[in-house]
């Protein structure tokens, strides 16, 4: 009998997260998990689909019910008893520190770019500098360093780092030799006694964001307030996005800085991720800023807004360069890991 019994839990037990699908609403993605769809029966065509069987099973398993609690249980196990990650995308360091997986060809100096794409890229680049100042702007670029630029000493040791040149080794020399206009965070950021990205985010922390506010308005050359030396409260409020891709349903919440900020949106944003924010500040030292910007502008864009008198914040790419006109300022913001996108989506910048 007891065999029976449990049998009949065991099936159960398997049973449960498939079936339970129909009674519990779906599986939400985590930070930037991507979750796959659900299958289609036939094609736009409307001939049958013949991977509609693989796709049931990617979305079975991606979406069955209590995933997401699962995941949480497992990652907690996995990190505290053999201190490892069990998500793709999630390196699980020293003292709990996080790093996004994605940045590990940079960090073991494995370039993805060659010499000739590096030089196409500080080309591309010096580019987009020439177009922005014949319309009559301003123009700054500046890479945004992964986490583990910075903050090496927390990887796990396993990963060795070659004796080779990485894509941002190989892009600086260039930009130098162009003469691209470039505000250098890696050595700014990597000159302050603090730390300044988040231990369970692959970001900038807002104080972070405050002092590369500073070297780019210095390197521009444009009045502004020391954001890296304005008054900021501390709140426990911010969730990771590698925390949250690690442990989806786990409550652990970082502190981070708060600042007060003068500009107000044109349009109430739905969150800082939108791919276009407008901004206004009446009493700005300077006139209109066009920032090209990723994630890292999250934190980063505030401060600018602060800076000038009306701001785009865009993340569209290519860049949309056809907007500047004569005394814009131009800041385009990338992070280290997506330097190969400047060549994947290169700016039309027409004949001019």
């Amino acid at each position: 009998m007891k065999y029976k019994l449990f049998t009949a839990a065991f099936v159960l037990a398997c049973l449960l997260p498939s079936a339970g699908m129909l009674f519990v609403p779906p599986t939400q993605a985590a930070a930037n998990e991507r979750l796959s769809p659900a299958p289609v029966l036939r094609l736009e065509s409307g001939a049958w689909n013949p991977a509609v069987f693989d796709e049931t099973t990617a979305y079975v398993a991606d979406h069955f019910a209590l995933r997401q609690q699962l995941v949480t249980i497992n990652a907690a196990l996995r990190t505290g008893l053999l201190a490892s990650s069990p998500a793709e995308d999630v390196i699980y360091g020293r003292d709990g520190w996080l790093y996004y997986a994605k940045t590990l060809d940079d960090y073991q100096n494995r370039a993805t770019l060659s010499q000739d794409e590096a030089r196409q890229l500080a080309q591309t680049v010096r580019a987009m500098q020439d177009y922005c100042q014949a319309r009559g702007a301003r123009f700054v670029f500046t890479i945004a360093p992964n986490k583990n630029s910075l903050y090496p000493e927390k990887m796990p040791a396993r990963y060795l780092r070659a004796d080779s040149p990485g894509n941002y080794a190989l892009l600086r020399p260039f930009l130098q030799e162009f003469g691209v206009n470039y505000a250098d965070l890696f050595t700014y950021l990597s000159g302050w006694d603090e730390t300044l990205y988040y231990k369970t985010d692959s970001h900038w922390t807002n104080r972070g964001a405050a002092l590369a506010h500073d070297l780019l308005m210095d390197t521009l050359g444009l009045p502004h307030t020391v954001s890296g030396q304005a008054d900021y409260t501390v709140e426990r409020a911010h969730r990771g996005d590698l925390y949250e891709m690690l442990y989806p349903k786990g409550a652990a919440y970082e502190e981070q800085q708060v600042y007060a900020h003068r500009f107000a949106h044109v349009r109430e944003p739905r969150s800082a991720e939108d791919i276009l924010i407008e901004t206004m500040c009446v009493d700005a030292p300077n006139g209109r800023l066009l920032f090209c910007r990723d994630s890292f502008g999250n934190a980063l864009y505030p401060f600018l807004a602060d800076s000038f008198s009306a701001a785009t914040v865009t993340r569209a790419m290519p860049y949309p360069l056809a907007d500047v006109q004569p005394g814009d300022t131009v800041i385009v913001e990338i992070v280290e890991r997506n330097l190969p996108n400047l060549l994947k989506y290169p700016p039309n910048l027409g004949n001019e």
